[in-house]
């Protein structure tokens, strides 16, 4: 019988994968990662693979998630267990990065808050959410990776004042992109208009802002969060948010996904929430499969995947 690659994504087609691995491992849907035979797994964010599954996959050899976010894999795990894991880097960098620039201008100019004060309440001023201007507002980033670098030159190119945020990334390298660096997160929070997330989740950046973080935001001012739910202590937002601290937030991600309804932010006053959304576009709607796809079947013909996150220990 072929090794085995289980497919653990709703959204994933078995046939897709299958042809782009070809006939050397038979493509498999599954809830749960574990079986013997099994080889390779093709995994969403919501799947976690580290040493737990790692007890029930013996013949593992590589993991290949459909996402730029790898908050789920063990990687050290992993890589020490000889086992290949790589995500999807840069697919949809345009696509967040304008997401996250629509809804700070959003925020500021007030548009879908104003609407649904008129549609809720037939309010018919400004004061449910009085518009500011976006040129000389300070757009203050948290992450100067590739997207941190996108939203950068659309804040520069609609004449905000950018400020970014990074301690791995040198103050020089910020400013060449025209932004201004910050040494400190809460000297870029005191002065930011408009806050928008684009760091990676991992133990060091989870809840990196935690409550003492939020209280030091420039009273009034607004926060995006495009990139992972854990980067941000949800009771502190909520309660900055119902004291008036904060004017309104717009967030892609919540800690619970997909969303039932009863969540505490649907009940967040200046809350707008998307449902994850700032990856797509038609043009980057099927890239993270088909990379991942490739990755694995790479790996899993002894080659190095693209996007390897790191380089296993050989068993």
């Amino acid at each position: 019988m072929a090794d085995r690659v289980l497919l653990l994504d709703p959204y994933w087609q078995v046939e897709d994968a299958q042809a782009a691995l070809g006939n050397g491992w038979v493509v498999e849907r599954a809830d749960t990662p574990a079986g013997d035979d099994v080889v390779g797994l093709l995994v969403c964010p919501d799947v976690t693979v580290g040493a737990a599954e790692l007890a029930a996959l013996p013949r593992l050899r590589a993991v290949a998630t459909c996402s730029t976010g790898y908050d789920h894999l063990d990687v050290d795990a992993l890589a020490a267990a000889g086992v290949w894991a790589s995500n999807v880097s840069g697919y949809c960098d345009e696509e967040v990065a304008e997401h996250a620039v629509a809804l700070a201008i959003d925020l500021l100019r007030g548009t879908t808050l104003l609407d649904s004060d008129v549609r809720a309440n037939g309010g018919w001023d400004v004061d449910a959410a009085p518009p500011r201007r976006i040129g000389g507002s300070t757009l203050g980033i948290v992450g100067f990776g590739r997207i941190g670098r996108c939203v950068a030159r659309r804040g520069v190119g609609l004449g905000m004042r950018v400020e970014a945020y990074d301690a791995m990334v040198p103050a020089a390298a910020i400013e060449l992109e025209g932004v201004h660096p910050r040494a400190g997160l809460h000297g870029l929070l005191r002065a930011a208009d408009v806050v928008t997330m684009h760091a990676l989740l991992n133990d060091s950046t989870r809840h990196l802002l935690d409550a003492a973080a939020i209280a030091a935001m420039k009273p009034g001012a607004y926060l995006v969060n495009c990139a992972r739910a854990g980067l941000v202590d949800h009771d502190a937002l909520g309660d900055a948010l119902r004291s008036g601290h904060l004017a309104g937030c717009a967030l892609d991600v919540l800690p619970v996904e997909p969303a039932t309804g009863d969540e505490p932010e649907f009940d967040w006053p200046n809350t707008i929430i998307t449902p994850h959304a700032a990856w797509y576009s038609p043009e980057s709607a099927g890239e993270p499969y088909r990379r991942a796809a490739a990755d694995l079947g790479a790996a899993l013909a002894g080659g190095e995947p693209v996007y390897a996150l790191a380089r296993p220990v050989r068993r």
